[in-house]
């Protein structure tokens, strides 16, 4: 097994501000997704236009929206046939599509 790399203190510091920036970014956007500011579509296509929002689970996605819990996520996942660990970044544009048939519908 390897050693993780050793670090200046100066990477650190870098490293853990670019972690928060990411976790406040995907806070701030479940935030507008729970107050219906934006669609599933329009989440999506944000997403992929924003690497740190990209690596949002898609089952966590579902859930920030109102009156959705996890069991009603994982039922349109499956139905989309998209696997309980994929993360925005990798949905291809079937399964996308899928996704927000079975949303509307």
């Amino acid at each position: 097994m390897t050693t993780p790399p050793k670090l200046a203190d100066a990477q650190r510091a870098r490293g853990r501000a670019k972690a928060t920036a990411v976790r406040s970014a995907r806070r701030a956007f479940k935030d507008k997704i729970a107050r219906g500011e934006i669609s599933l579509a329009g989440a999506i296509a944000a997403a992929r236009a924003d690497e740190a929002l990209a690596g949002i689970r898609v089952l966590d996605l579902l859930t920030s929206f109102p009156r959705v819990g996890s069991t009603r996520a994982k039922a349109l996942m499956a139905s989309a046939r998209i696997a309980s660990s994929r993360r925005i970044r990798g949905l291809g544009p079937h399964q996308v599509g899928a996704l927000v048939r079975e949303w509307e519908s």
